[in-house]
């Protein structure tokens, strides 16, 4: 009998074993799961980030297109201010301009 009661014992105990590895198991394969996910996001993002930096550089890049183009136009307009002062400075004074402030 007392065999008996021992054998029962120990078919309980690996009963309890058994359904705690299966338990593991399905917690693992869950874990698993969990985590292809989290690395299928995080290649996602990285795809986001590699794709948000060649954005910025190109913004980047028409933006100093654009500022060094201002900065050429800004140096042609101050030359021509320049000839323009020049040439006005070698013509004689128009009579009209003198006599928009006579008093007559």
């Amino acid at each position: 009998m007392e065999q008996n009661e021992d054998l029962i014992k120990l078919a309980a105990v690996v009963e309890d074993l058994l359904n705690d590895f299966n338990r593991l198991k399905r917690e693992k394969s869950d874990l698993d799961l969990a985590l292809e996910q989290k690395e299928q996001r995080i290649e996602e993002l990285q795809a986001t980030i590699s794709s948000m930096k060649e954005e910025k550089s190109d913004a980047y890049q028409r933006v100093s297109g654009i500022l060094d183009s201002i900065a050429e136009w800004e140096k042609e307009q101050q030359v021509d201010d320049k000839n323009n002062v020049s040439e006005k400075s070698n013509q004689p004074p128009s009579e009209p301009a003198s006599q928009l402030f006579s008093m007559e």
